[in-house]
């Protein structure tokens, strides 16, 4: 993936896949409190900026997403930063979370368009299967339905995946850490998802 810093180039029809981290991967967002912050900052700035969410997935350290933009406002960052603000200025002082800063800086991010070709929506679905299935290789659940914050649910209410989904197939084990380097590092630049924070439930 690339940072949000970096010049950002997003065409119609493309998704745009991130990562947020906390600072330092504090595990702050293992607090509902946390989590619902940041469930109304996306709400809020999809009000301000909508967006369609194609997945989500959020872990104690980290918010992956999938997002559709928009063809007249492609770009996320501005959106990524009003969640970003929102939760740090309603929760920077809060009981048990880390005073000063709460996120990575940047957003590390890549882009895919389904539609152009077999390999890309490949692609896109397997960065969501590995997306969806991150809090079982991380062992905070057995099954990924098991995690609350995660649009694995949704997808599978409308038949996306079969019943007791075995995962996708050859994922890395949790030491070789090479799961989570595919989430951040992705197949190539930027990455996007129904507005708010539908997704996260």
């Amino acid at each position: 993936m690339q940072s949000s810093e970096r010049e950002f180039e997003c065409s119609s029809g493309q998704s745009v896949r991130f990562a947020l981290l906390t600072h330092r991967r504090y595990p702050w967002l293992a607090q509902a409190e946390a989590v619902q912050r940041l469930r109304t900052g996306f709400r809020r700035a999809a009000q301000r900026r909508p967006w369609v969410w194609e997945a989500a997935v959020v872990l104690p350290d980290v918010v992956y997403g999938v997002w559709r933009l928009p063809a007249d406002d492609p770009d996320p960052r501005p959106r990524w930063r009003a969640v970003k603000a929102h939760c740090t200025r309603h929760l920077r002082h809060a009981p048990g979370l880390p005073e000063g800063r709460l996120w990575a800086r940047g957003v590390e991010w890549s882009t895919l368009d389904a539609a152009s070709s077999e390999a890309e929506a490949a692609e896109w679905r397997r960065q969501i299967d590995w997306m969806h299935w991150e809090p079982v290789r991380r062992g905070f659940v057995a099954r990924p339905e098991a995690w609350r914050y995660s649009s694995y649910r949704r997808w599978l209410a409308r038949g996306d995946y079969p019943e007791a989904w075995p995962g996708p197939s050859a994922v890395p084990s949790a030491a070789e850490g090479e799961a989570e380097e595919v989430l951040l590092s992705g197949a190539g630049a930027g990455t996007a998802a129904a507005g708010g924070a539908e997704a996260l439930r």
